[in-house]
């Protein structure tokens, strides 16, 4: 019998291929819905509810298929890390569909039964049929459970993406012998870093609007530090969009569709707090604490219109693209604020101060976090959270000069940590930024000085 082998149509994501019949096997699969033809998709608003939605490729659209014994899977959601299960723990008809914590439970043990023709039932050990709500086709659906039956709205094609990722603890970049990866450019959102962000639906690229240092708003690419942007861990899976300019974190003020976006002083507040969700084809969605989506209103094209927070639809105005900026490269020829309009032309080489050995001590009190930036001859202390003292003393052996520098902390009085932040660049003015965290309820003492 001749073989028929098909060269698939890749549109978001390549897909290894179709899991043949009676032969799933543990790995990474995405799951389409027969009756709709969109596929499982974890919703980012609130990072719980399974819903449908187009195939965008996004590893929220992506489902490990991992062993539970007995020819049953646990479903793990690539982007969230937790397991499909049932709302309340209750395996009743209509039950959302959600994704929780890993236990040992039969709502969330999944046995993939062989419907024929490449479709198969998801139904639970606890004797439920994952589902989409018949006649409902549009996007956002909510998944639910129902006692199986084998229609349409209960069978799924099985798209495998790959094998399973190993499960490796990473090594500590700082032991000898670790490779340390080179920054580059357009990789998309990887973590911690510093990056340029910038509008599908527009082009440019989010920058802090000088005028009022304040606005967020957008204008085409520069390379200037008010378009450059860290992303700071801020826990859970969040991040802090912090711009190198001026130093202040996007922030939204409320809840309703419309509300604008701005740059404020770090407070460590839930509405500083921003998780970027991968959105399939080297784009991401930036999602607030409160469930709103950045977003550019009406997909505006023009240079100065300014972001603000919507509901999630995913259309190109709500997807942007990280690109990566390589902190040891020079910035100094990108246009700034003052040539636009003027040609591409390039700025003055800025030119570095001799290196001279030096140190400065700190001494002050510190109740939760402070940051401090540390600049020539002088130390700006600012307060994050918990009571602020700003009683900080500080004695230069020399300034600080005006180069990129290698630097390190020597800790003399210290109950929590003292990090290293920021260090010294053209983009930052040469700038070093040190965050003092206290973990305790009381404040503390502190001394410590850094060295170069």
């Amino acid at each position: 019998m001749r073989r028929l082998f098909l060269t698939p149509v890749v549109l978001a994501l390549s897909v290894v291929g179709v899991a043949a019949q009676g032969t799933v096997t543990p790995g990474r699969y995405q799951i389409e819905i027969v009756a709709t033809g969109k596929v499982l998709d974890l919703r980012a608003e609130d990072r719980k509810s399974v819903q449908q939605w187009a195939n965008g490729g996004g590893r929220n659209q992506q489902w490990d298929f991992e062993d539970a014994g007995d020819g049953h899977f646990y479903i793990r959601s690539v982007e969230g890390g937790k397991v499909l299960d049932m709302a309340e723990g209750r395996a009743r008809d209509g039950a959302a569909l959600i994704v929780a914590d890993k236990r040992d439970n039969d709502n969330q043990k999944w046995k993939v039964t062989d419907n024929g023709g490449g479709q198969y039932l998801i139904v639970s050990k606890s004797g439920k049929s994952v589902e989409s709500p018949a006649g409902k086709r549009e996007d956002g659906v909510k998944l639910q459970v129902w006692g199986p039956h084998g229609l349409e709205n209960q069978r799924f094609r099985l798209n495998r993406i790959g094998d399973l990722e190993a499960k490796i603890r990473p090594r500590d970049p700082n032991l000898p012998g670790t490779p340390v990866p080179p920054a580059t450019v357009n990789t998309g959102f990887v973590g911690k870093g510093r990056y340029q962000i910038q509008s599908i639906a527009s082009g440019h690229f989010l920058d802090l609007r000088r005028e009022d240092n304040q606005t967020l708003q957008q204008w085409s690419g520069s390379g200037a530090a008010n378009q450059m942007w860290d992303t700071e861990d801020a826990a859970n899976g969040y991040f802090y969009l912090r711009n190198v300019e001026n130093g202040r974190y996007l922030e939204v003020s409320g809840s309703r569709d419309g509300t604008a976006v701005y740059l404020r002083d770090r407070t460590g507040r839930d509405n500083q707090k921003w998780r970027i969700v991968d959105a399939g084809r080297g784009e991401a969605v930036i999602v607030a604490r409160n469930g709103k989506v950045l977003d550019l209103p009406n997909s505006e094209r023009r240079e100065g219109a300014p972001f603000q927070i919507w509901g999630e639809h995913r259309r190109d105005n709500q997807r942007f693209r990280f690109n990566q900026i390589d902190t040891n490269q020079y910035f100094a020829g990108g246009r700034t604020r003052e040539t636009r309009g003027a040609g591409p032309g390039r700025d003055k080489a800025v030119i570095q101060e001799p290196y001279t050995p030096g140190r400065v001590t700190w001494r002050g009190r510190v109740d939760t976090e402070v940051l401090l930036e540390v600049r020539g001859s002088a130390v700006t202390e600012k307060n994050v959270t918990g009571r602020s003292y700003n009683n900080g003393k500080y004695s230069f052996s020399a300034p600080m000069p005006a180069r990129e520098l290698d630097l390190r902390i020597q800790n003399k009085k210290v109950r929590g940590s003292v990090e290293i932040v920021e260090r010294p660049s053209i983009a930052n003015n040469f700038t070093a930024v040190i965050r003092v965290s206290d973990p305790q309820k009381d404040a503390a003492d502190y001394e410590f000085e850094l060295i170069w």
